[in-house]
């Protein structure tokens, strides 16, 4: 496990941290159990904590929200997960500009400046602009943070390390819909990121 983090290289991204993916008032997040597990573990307290680290230290923070814009829309309609938000999508509550849980999360703890990044699909680099966000500031090491674990965490990791990315994914301030879950999805990524906890994260920002 690399220990050392040049802060100049080194992008935090909070990925899918809408309020569709997020909060009890959602139906997906309700659905899935993201909610549930959002407020287990205090998720937005420890992503506000490494953020504050992260700025003190002028790293590049940028957040990824899932845009399902209708007109060019494209979504899968095979599995339980993809099915279901199609559905919801389709009857214009889901992930769309202008709704309510299109928006961050009230909780998430944002400054101005910090740039937001619309993705199309699961992977924050599919259908967006963040490779050349990245690649434009020099970026070569991406810490992961967000909802869910098993998807746009683990997919996000897959299609960095394609790209020549290094990845750090802060395993206690990602979650899925179970515990169980979660733990798999970190399982599966330690042959590709290395995994640390917020603290250990916060800690070497400070050697």
């Amino acid at each position: 496990m690399a220990e050392h983090l040049e802060a100049a290289k080194t992008a935090v991204l909070g990925l899918h941290l809408q309020k569709h993916m997020t909060d009890p008032a959602s139906p997906v997040a309700e659905h899935t159990g993201f909610a549930e597990m959002v407020q287990k573990t205090n998720l937005f307290d420890k992503i506000n904590r490494v953020l504050s680290a992260a700025r003190e230290k002028g790293i590049f923070i940028a957040y990824v929200k899932l845009d399902l814009s209708p007109g060019d829309f494209r979504y899968p309609q095979r599995g339980e997960f993809c099915q279901f938000v199609a559905a919801e999508h389709e009857a214009g509550e889901v992930l769309r500009p202008g709704t309510w849980g299109y928006d961050l999360h009230d909780a998430l703890v944002c400054q101005e400046g910090e740039p937001v990044i619309l993705g199309r699909h699961i992977s924050a680099f599919a259908g967006s602009d963040l490779d050349n966000a990245l690649k434009s500031r020099g970026i070569t090491d991406l810490v992961l943070t967000g909802v869910a674990t098993n998807f746009v965490v683990t997919n996000t990791a897959w299609s960095a390390i394609d790209r020549g990315y290094s990845c750090l994914v802060l395993e206690d301030c990602c979650t899925s819909g179970s515990e169980e879950m979660h733990q798999d999805a970190i399982d599966h990524l330690r042959p590709i990121a290395d995994i640390w906890q917020s603290h250990s994260f916060i800690d070497a920002l400070t050697r």
